[in-house]
């Protein structure tokens, strides 16, 4: 399946925001051929409020998790510097327990939180909260 078919990518002015939407579920929790296709929007060039909706994914794994935080995210925080990334994960109920029971996945996300990063990133199950959060009006 193409990138183009799993997910769509928009930037809302009004808001000053991002969003990568995943439309589907396959077996694969984090695609990084959909991710490096994410660091090649003109869209996601426009802002450093991003949000990703991935309520539609599988859980990620512990693999993925740290490719995401390590690699991934310090590219992603690079193209919008002088600015300070701010990435919001909109996930399903299940899928943020998940983050929060399994002890290796909570480790990663412990560690990708923490101040010192070229970026900022938290997870959410609400949209609006997400949103607030990207706009700063959430801690």
């Amino acid at each position: 399946m193409s990138p183009a078919l799993t997910f769509q990518f928009a930037y809302r002015p009004d808001l000053d925001v991002f969003t990568a939407r995943w439309l589907t579920s396959h077996t694969l929790s984090t695609d990084r051929a959909e991710y490096e296709t994410v660091l090649q929007a003109p869209e996601a060039l426009g802002t450093p409020h991003w949000l990703f909706d991935v309520r539609r994914r599988p859980t990620t794994n512990v693999a993925a998790a740290r490719w995401v935080t390590t690699d991934w995210l310090p590219r992603a925080a690079a193209l919008v510097r002088p600015a300070r990334l701010r990435l919001a994960f909109l996930v399903a109920p299940y899928r943020a327990e998940h983050l929060r029971t399994d002890d290796e996945l909570r480790d990663i996300m412990t560690a990708a939180y923490a101040p010192g990063h070229p970026f900022a990133l938290r997870t959410f199950t609400d949209e609006g909260a997400a949103v607030s959060w990207l706009q700063g009006k959430l801690n």
